[in-house]
């Protein structure tokens, strides 16, 4: 049996007054879709956050998830990885990074400097 979506995150691309902003969110769409079949996005957007989307996939993809959000370039517009990343002090939130982080590197060699 299918395991259900749950949520994983919430995804920040701008605002209204900033015009790359759609094109952001319209990008990270497309882009996710094409490595997460089975994601289910919600959009998020208000007038006063802006452009957003919660992102929900089966918690097996968790990893794969967070590991393709830094090979892909979009950690910076997560929620999730900013906390993880502004608690990097804390050894548990450190470990988490240097995980993804690992795993984006053997994941996404092409995203890194050699």
């Amino acid at each position: 049996m299918d395991q259900p979506n749950k949520y994983m995150d919430v995804v920040y691309f701008g605002y209204d007054h900033e015009k790359e902003s759609a094109g952001y969110q319209a990008e990270f769409i497309d882009h996710i879709k094409q490595k997460f079949e089975n994601v289910e996005l919600r959009d998020a957007y208000d007038s006063i956050k802006g452009y957003r989307q919660e992102v929900f996939l089966r918690e097996d993809q968790n990893d794969d998830y967070y590991s393709w959000l830094i090979g892909d370039g979009w950690f910076e517009m997560s929620l999730t990885m900013q906390l993880i990343m502004m608690s990097y002090n804390d050894p548990e939130q450190k470990a988490k990074f240097d995980k993804y982080f690992a795993l984006a590197k053997q994941q996404y060699p092409h995203a890194f400097k050699s």
